[in-house]
């Protein structure tokens, strides 16, 4: 099965509303007290001998670190059965993450596509955009920090919880297929300095005369006359209330319809027939 940016977002939500617990190593399995033993006596890990007591409370719940959200994804049969290293060499750490990362960078340039990862300064901790709320970033992680020991939600600043965390990088994991949101139809443009109307006819994969046929009524009698300022229409769709002097103006199109629409104090009658 494909493994997709909004399969990712999905599975980390759906974590939320389970018990988890964070310890390292942890990838989705249910943390018994064995896996404990393990980390504390063979493996003899600082982190967990020195939280021993606290993740000892969450046996039982699924255990995940922060690598391990992503890699519970990519490894998961069902909740709690999650096979180990599928497919070959998808077992990384954060470095390792970001580095196989097939696009990536600095915060300010991360585009607006869920499923993300994000990376901190230090390359220590892993955690995945979610969205924006409020135009604020949203994320998920697993972490011990704010004493949250688990899988948690974060964000740039107010988070209603205090869970605010500052990432350094973002990346384009290399085993997850990006689904991107379709981008909006552009339906007029603004002229800048500059242009002319077979540069912006060019950008939107049209000829100048068909541009200047869809705006005659703006730029006037003159293509070579435009202004700074000046909105030209891309679609013929497009209607201008503000350029209708008439009190009314019949519009055919499919499907019936007589409605007057009002604007600035211009009425404009629409009749569909």
């Amino acid at each position: 099965m494909e493994k997709t940016n909004l399969g990712l977002v999905a599975y980390a939500q759906s974590k939320l509303a389970l018990k988890t617990i964070y310890m390292l190593s942890g990838f989705g399995r249910v943390l018994t007290r064995s896996m404990v033993d393990h980390r504390v006596s063979t493996m003899r890990c600082a982190h967990t001998r020195a939280n021993e007591a606290r993740i000892r409370q969450g046996i039982g719940s699924y255990v995940f670190d922060c690598v391990g959200i992503i890699k519970g994804y990519l490894w998961e049969e069902e909740p709690g059965r999650v096979r180990y290293n599928i497919p070959p060499g998808s077992d990384q750490n954060v470095g390792m993450m970001y580095r196989s990362a097939t696009e990536k960078g600095p915060m300010n340039t991360m585009p607006d596509i869920p499923g993300l990862l994000v990376f901190t300064a230090d390359m220590g901790h892993v955690g995945i955009y979610i969205g924006k709320v409020n135009g604020v970033n949203q994320y998920i992680e697993s972490t011990p920090a704010w004493n949250a020991w688990g899988v948690t939600t974060s964000a740039d600043k107010g988070h209603p919880k205090g869970h605010n965390r500052q990432w350094a990088f973002w990346g384009r994991y290399h085993l997850i297929t990006y689904i991107e949101p379709p981008k909006p139809i552009q339906r007029v443009y603004t002229i800048v300095r500059g242009d002319t109307l077979s540069r912006i006819a060019a950008r939107f994969n049209m000829t100048w005369q068909e541009l200047y046929e869809l705006n005659k009524d703006v730029i006037g009698q003159d293509p070579n006359r435009i202004e700074v300022g000046m909105v030209l229409r891309l679609q013929d769709s497009i209607v201008f209330i503000e350029k209708i002097k008439e009190v009314e103006k019949v519009v055919e199109v499919t499907k019936p319809l007589d409605e007057t629409i009002e604007k600035d104090g211009v009425k404009v009658r629409v009749i569909i027939t």
